[in-house]
């Protein structure tokens, strides 16, 4: 089982560059204490124009730890210091989700669908995700994600990784149009309602 934190940065107008910078310097600090962690911005559908910083860990204990190095941490204080006393963007997070199925991968172009799925259904949901890993192909990496603490809780974040955008466009073509994977999507929309769709592309 893996356990992702997220953390959501809404730059204030003409902050980008700034919020990419600290997001970098950031996500550094992040794996020099011992997170797998990687900063993105969301570039298509859902929360464009967002900086997102996503980290991995093993466990629970694993995060536990690491969140608990990042207090005391001169670096991440300083990096915390800046934004208090000169904000460039509006933060959220962290938030804290679990992966259900699949495995972590270095793909720096991320298709995330978001359902809402009442817990009566989750297995139900689950049980379909083999399918739709089968349905986009072996290049295309998939994960999915449940909520352990965040605003929407009964939320099922889908995750396909590809290589880049143009990728993204083949795999777009050749398969999110097929029968195969529209078959999925309407297996799933018996258990769940789509209510979010978006890329994100890795920039740290």
């Amino acid at each position: 089982m893996f356990v992702i934190s997220r953390r959501i940065l809404i730059p204030h107008a003409g902050q980008e560059a700034v919020v990419i910078d600290r997001s970098r310097r950031y996500v550094a600090a992040m794996n020099r204490l011992g997170a797998h962690a990687r900063a993105t911005k969301v570039i298509m559908g859902a929360d464009a124009g967002h900086i997102e910083v996503f980290a991995r860990y093993n466990d629970f204990k694993h995060g536990s730890g690491a969140f608990q190095s990042f207090a005391g941490d001169a670096e991440m204080g300083a990096l915390r210091t800046e934004q208090a006393e000169h904000p460039a963007a509006e933060v959220h997070g962290p938030y804290v989700y679990r992966y259900i199925f699949g495995e972590p991968s270095t793909k720096t172009v991320l298709v995330q669908r978001s359902y809402s799925v009442s817990r009566d259904k989750l297995h139900a949901a689950i049980e379909l995700l083999p399918e739709a890993k089968a349905a986009v192909g072996p290049d295309t990496a998939m994960t999915a994600a449940v909520p352990v603490f965040a605003p929407e809780m009964d939320h099922l974040i889908m995750t396909y990784g590809v290589d880049d955008l143009d990728h993204l466009g083949v795999v777009m073509d050749e398969f999110a149009m097929a029968p195969a994977f529209q078959a999925v999507v309407v297996k799933a929309a018996a258990i769940g309602t789509l209510i979010q769709a978006r890329v994100l592309q890795v920039i740290a």
